[in-house]
């Protein structure tokens, strides 16, 4: 797989374009407000974001409260947009809106790197971002979970695929930590180790030993998130 640092040429072309189509087909979203299915518990009426102060970080990071799910990174990133603009709706919705651009982008360069086809990496990102499934994820701002599990999720498998390429032990420590990061955005980003061994597979024609042994840390980060 080729990881691109720069993007020349026809693929800066066809990024601008992912980015202005899904800008346009989800602005309408900018100008919804909150709704009552469960953006208080995650924000309007969230205590926790309501500081940055060390002690409240830590209780970020350590309860679930008042919500039940332990999604500590969208809970932080709400406090740190709300120490910018407090409730007011548009700044949260922008958010989403742009990690979902930055998605569209991160498959763009992903299915790039494997089929080799500019055409089908514009399509297929076009595909992910603009398909009716993805309303929900970017027009309800309690949703910022999806989008942002996603985006360190997509940004693990690029690194892994880079570290596949070219065997630095920091594109491996950037995989591990990006994979804790999407677990404390969304637990669906479980399947992540999963997903690395079948691209080992893809790009290697084995899973080596190595690979498995590679693998072991990121057991150690579902062991924790599990008994958590």
């Amino acid at each position: 797989m080729k990881i691109q640092a720069a993007i020349p040429g026809r693929n800066l072309l066809l990024g601008a374009a992912i980015c202005l189509i899904v800008a346009a087909a989800f602005s309408p979203s900018l100008f919804n407000g909150f709704t009552n299915y469960d953006d208080n518990a995650y924000l309007t009426a969230n205590p926790l974001v309501r500081s940055l102060a060390p002690a409240n970080i830590k209780r970020i990071f350590t309860t679930t409260q008042p919500h039940t799910l332990f999604v500590p990174m969208v809970t932080l990133t709400f406090a740190l947009e709300y120490r910018a603009w407090k409730l007011d709706p548009r700044g949260y919705h922008a958010v989403n809106l742009l990690l979902h651009i930055f998605n569209a982008l991160l498959v763009f360069f992903l299915i790039r790197g494997i089929s080799g086809s500019l055409a089908v990496a514009f399509f297929t990102s076009l595909f992910f971002a603009i398909h009716p499934l993805r309303v929900e994820s970017v027009a309800w701002v309690t949703e910022r979970k999806d989008l942002l599990f996603t985006f360190f999720f997509l940004l693990a498998i690029q690194f892994h695929a880079r570290y596949l390429k070219k065997g630095a032990g920091r594109d491996y420590l950037l995989t591990l930590l990006l994979f804790a990061f999407a677990v404390l955005s969304k637990m669906s980003a479980l399947v992540l180790p999963a997903a690395l061994l079948l691209m080992d597979w893809k790009l290697e024609a084995r899973i080596s030993k190595k690979r498995w042994l590679e693998k072991i840390p990121f057991a150690v980060i579902l062991l924790l998130f599990a008994v958590s």
